[in-house]
């Protein structure tokens, strides 16, 4: 799997905004494990699984602290994830399925809440998570663009042969990434503060060290 490139189709964005109190660690952790039960993988693909299956997919981490003045303080975080999966068609050595998740923190400050008669730690502020789902030629696909008998049989190889498989696999992104925003309101609603159990791999991603 090696996330080619061109875009073939593209699903309507999906979006979770959230202004309230919750534990940003313990839904990283929950939203990471979910994607490995579902065979999302970072570019190079499902390797040693599950060790080293998702230490590529964290394109970008940044993380800024800003101090109480004309802004309200707290947090700000902005971290991206790059999946990729192979779909389950005829024709799917040609193209694959990619998912972009944007983690979008704003005012993120600790705060000591009761849970179920026990003081712990969580957080509070806002959050906004993007959800972006594309279907991708694979590099075998790209291929046919410089292949001097392919190129000029692509375009209708595309609209006629895959049309209908195409189809059928834009539906079924759009499903995955409906459910996976599902998941993730419902934590968040129910206000989740119990702790993901540690992945039995080693933690490889930025939000590791967020305490």
């Amino acid at each position: 799997m090696a996330g080619g490139g061109d875009t073939l189709r593209q699903i309507e964005e999906a979006r979770i905004k959230y202004n309230d109190v919750f534990h940003f660690k313990n839904l990283y952790n929950m939203v990471h494990e979910y994607l490995i039960d579902e065979m999302w993988y970072g570019r190079d693909g499902p390797q040693d699984y599950p060790t080293s299956s998702h230490r590529d997919i964290e394109t970008f981490y940044m993380e800024r602290t800003m101090q109480k003045a004309l802004h309200k303080g707290g947090k700000q975080y902005w971290i991206w994830w790059r999946l990729y999966k192979k779909p389950l068609y005829r024709y799917s050595g040609y193209f694959e399925y990619k998912l972009e998740i944007e983690f979008h923190g704003e005012y993120i400050q600790s705060v000591d809440i009761m849970h179920q008669g026990k003081k712990i730690k969580a957080d509070k502020g806002e959050l906004e998570i993007h959800l972006k789902g594309k279907i991708i030629r694979t590099d075998l696909g790209n291929k046919w663009k410089d292949h001097w008998l392919l190129k000029h049989f692509q375009d209708v190889y595309e609209k006629r042969i895959l049309s209908q498989d195409l189809d059928k696999a834009e539906k079924d992104l759009w499903r995955e990434m409906y459910r996976l925003q599902g998941v993730i309101k419902s934590y968040l609603n129910l206000r989740n503060f119990i702790p993901v159990p540690e992945p039995f791999h080693p933690a490889q991603y930025g939000m590791e060290e967020i305490q």
